[in-house]
């Protein structure tokens, strides 16, 4: 019968599901809600003006009950709200609890004053729960066993005796008012869980949209052969990189390296070959170069650019000079083919952090070590 209601239950959260669901719970729904809770206070303390028609005397010491509850009941709310929320659901309970409590202690007082009249007001509690309440369905329903079990063991056992038959026509609608707010609370609590399903798709798809988004980005960044970065990289992050090194007051740097008489590997060999020459020099510089700079960019087809703010003229040299042993002692099966490169060397000792003037000098090095028969390096200061 209440298998559209139970449904959500049979998928029992656990572990960090269950973390998810009660930071759901408290900032999705007692959150929002939580301001219209003190909406209950008022209506409880405008019943206190039936206070000194049903009650003889002490009516006062019920009006200062309902006054200093109401006062406690909004301190702790306002403060779990602004400083717990996540206990927000017990200040519910307390709150709904407090005020049936003082309901069914100002019933009991009248009922020693003679008046049996003034014992039902606790049914707007148990409907509120129902109707109103926020709380899961486990604290409803602890609450409002807790305020049936309160009526039939205070209450109903002098109403019994003073009117038998009314009595038990008010105790019929109390388990009534129960019933129903017990099932509108499962129902809340079902809707809470169904509710809570669908923002966790929603949240997956936003995460991996900003995933796929976020690769897409660094894939219009990256070369795809060489995992390098490219040249749109160079040109986004260039201006970050000279205001970096002009914050740290260190020098720029640069090595404009290119793979030696490339055209002849590819009309020789081919371009497969050709390719895994371009990625192999490619490891070369990231292995040597990486530690150091994050701006190692494929530059043109057999052409890399990387980028340093650390180095001065010997320790940039040393780096080019390692780059320079090592790409030759590649091994390439099935030819008898060796790699060689030419680097050009330019660093910014005058301390200018003019990315683009400093690569334009790179490129010139370059040039000059292909003309002085390659397999090089070559140094331009600025």
């Amino acid at each position: 019968m209440f298998d559209f209601i139970l449904r959500p239950f049979h998928q029992k959260l656990t572990g960090f599901s269950l973390l998810r669901f009660k930071h759901y719970h408290v900032h999705q729904v007692m959150l929002p809600y939580s301001g219209f809770l003190l909406s209950v206070i008022p209506i409880y303390l405008l019943f206190g003006l039936l206070d000194y028609q049903h009650l003889t005397e002490h009516a006062w010491v019920a009006t200062l009950s309902r006054v200093f509850l109401s006062i406690l009941c909004i301190v702790v709310l306002i403060t779990l709200r602004r400083y717990a929320s996540k206990y927000l659901e017990l200040a519910e309970l307390f709150l709904v609890l407090t005020v049936y409590m003082s309901i069914i202690t100002i019933g009991k007082l009248a009922m020693t004053q003679g008046n049996f009249d003034y014992q039902s007001g606790g049914v707007l509690v148990m409907v509120y729960i129902g109707a109103l309440s926020r709380m899961p369905f486990k604290l409803s329903l602890f609450g409002l066993s807790l305020m049936l079990l309160s009526y039939l063991l205070i209450i109903a056992p002098d109403r019994i005796g003073q009117d038998y038959g009314e009595e038990l026509d008010r105790i019929s609608i109390f388990f009534a008012v129960f019933l129903i707010s017990l099932v509108a609370s499962l129902r809340r609590d079902s809707e809470t869980r169904k509710s809570f399903q669908q923002f966790s798709q929603i949240r997956s798809q936003q995460l991996r949209l900003r995933a796929s988004q976020k690769k897409l980005a660094l894939q219009t960044v990256t070369d795809p052969l060489t995992e390098l970065k490219n040249r749109l990289y160079l040109t986004k992050n260039g201006p970050q990189i000279e205001q970096s090194a002009q914050h740290t007051n260190k020098p720029l740097s640069v090595l404009m390296i290119d793979i030696d008489n490339f055209k002849s590997i590819n009309d020789t060999y081919g371009h497969q070959v050709g390719d895994n020459v371009i990625y192999g020099v490619a490891q070369i510089i990231r292995q040597h170069c990486g530690r150091y700079t994050g701006m190692n960019v494929r530059y043109g087809g057999e052409e890399f650019l990387s980028v340093f703010q650390c180095f001065n003229e010997q320790q940039l040299c040393q780096i080019a000079e390692k780059i320079l042993d090592d790409v030759p002692k590649l091994y390439w099966p099935n030819t008898n083919l060796r790699v060689t490169i030419s680097i050009g060397a330019s660093i910014d000792v005058k301390q200018r952090w003019d990315l683009n003037e400093l690569v334009s000098h790179g490129d010139k090095a370059l040039y000059l070590a292909k003309q002085n028969g390659k397999n090089q390096i070559q140094l331009i200061t600025q």
